[in-house]
């Protein structure tokens, strides 16, 4: 007896597969430097209950300042407002209303009912506490807002409109399609003036279609999946980045480096606690006097990679290196013994050593990138 695969999970099959090839696609252009930015459907706003402040949108905060933009159709943001300003005036109006239930059953007045209200509310309405909330998502993400009149080709969204093309689906809705296809296209349009694609995040049909037939938006259905193929993206950089260093440390000496890496070691050499090692008879008790840094080198053991990247902003890689130095260390050492008979601890003179030593020592290199 054999059983045969219903209709509905075969189609659940093919929507994943669809899902893991536009994840592959994307993974692709992601690493090779093809997509320089990332940006959401409001459909992803839409499913995240629009809490800009936590869950999936806390990781939108690394991209402030970042090479790998974040940006914005303004469509998006004013559709994600419109939808914040409806959600909070709703809000305002069930709390109102329950208020004034509580107020009949416990019997409180009407103007303790308003002063309960004022602290809460205030003069403030559902847009403008959906502004401030979006503006303040804007400060921590640093995003950028991509305006139609800059970006937007009339002939490119005349042509799909009539044409009844991606993103508009049917011609019984074609109306309600106009804001995606104005914000993707003019997605597109920042694009290609900044001669990057962007990672789309969406799961509308309608607009996954019209990312597969453009040159520069490549959609991408979960943000999670968007984020990790960046962060991917990030640490293959910052690898590539460390070895083109240690090349150009192998290949020219970097002499210069060397010499400002000693004298910045050497003005902070005292943030190292340094403890002289010794052997006596007697009692003694170190004095370090002075440690002069003579040279420094990149300690490397040929094994592995030598330098370790720790963080990539902007314009800026900040690797770990184990430094080799060697240094001229004096210490002054005070000798007692204790005396046999009163017990009392007795001078027995003073001698200062000066010795060269090489240690390793591992500090933070910054490189303008």
């Amino acid at each position: 007896m054999s059983s045969k695969p219903s209709a509905s999970s075969a189609a659940s099959n093919s929507k994943e597969a669809e899902k893991s090839e536009r994840r592959e696609a994307a993974r692709t252009k992601v690493l090779n430097g093809a997509i320089g930015a990332i940006s959401l459907d409001t459909c992803i706003f839409t499913d995240a209950g629009y809490r800009l402040e936590g869950g999936i949108f806390k990781p939108l905060e690394q991209f402030k300042g970042n090479t790998f933009s974040l940006i914005f159709s303004e469509i998006t943001i004013s559709e994600v407002h419109q939808h914040m300003s409806r959600q909070a005036e709703e809000d305002k109006t069930a709390m109102i209303s329950k208020l004034r239930s509580f107020g009949k059953s416990w019997l409180l007045p009407q103007d303790e009912q308003v002063r309960t209200l004022e602290p809460l509310i205030g003069g403030r309405t559902g847009r403008t506490i959906a502004a401030q909330r979006i503006k303040d998502f804007a400060a921590r993400c640093g995003f950028i807002l991509v305006k139609a009149k800059t970006t937007l080709d009339i002939d490119a969204l005349l042509k799909v409109y009539f044409r009844t093309k991606a993103p508009f689906e049917s011609a019984a809705d074609k109306k309600s399609e106009f804001p995606d296809a104005i914000a993707l296209l003019s997605l597109q349009g920042w694009a290609r003036q900044k001669n990057t694609s962007v990672l789309f995040v969406t799961k509308d049909k309608g607009c996954q279609k019209f990312c597969s037939e453009s040159d520069c938006l490549v959609a991408i259905d979960e943000l999670d999946d968007a984020l990790a193929l960046i962060q991917e993206r990030q640490d293959y950089l910052t690898q590539e980045l460390c070895k083109k260093v240690e090349q150009k440390f192998a290949h020219d000496g970097a002499e210069e480096f060397m010499e400002k890496l000693r004298d910045a070691i050497d003005s902070q050499i005292w943030d190292i606690d340094w403890i002289p090692e010794a052997e006596s008879a007697d009692y003694y008790e170190p004095d370090m006097q002075s440690v002069e840094v003579l040279s420094a080198d990149l300690a490397w053991s040929g094994v592995g990679p030598k330098l370790r990247a720790v963080e990539f902003t902007g314009n800026e890689l900040v690797v770990q290196a184990n430094i080799g130095i060697e240094i001229d260390a004096t210490c002054n050492f005070s000798f007692s013994t204790k005396d046999g008979i009163d017990r009392d601890m007795v001078n027995l003179g003073e001698a200062t050593v000066s010795k060269k030593s090489r240690v390793a020592v591992e500090v933070l290199l910054s490189f303008d990138i």
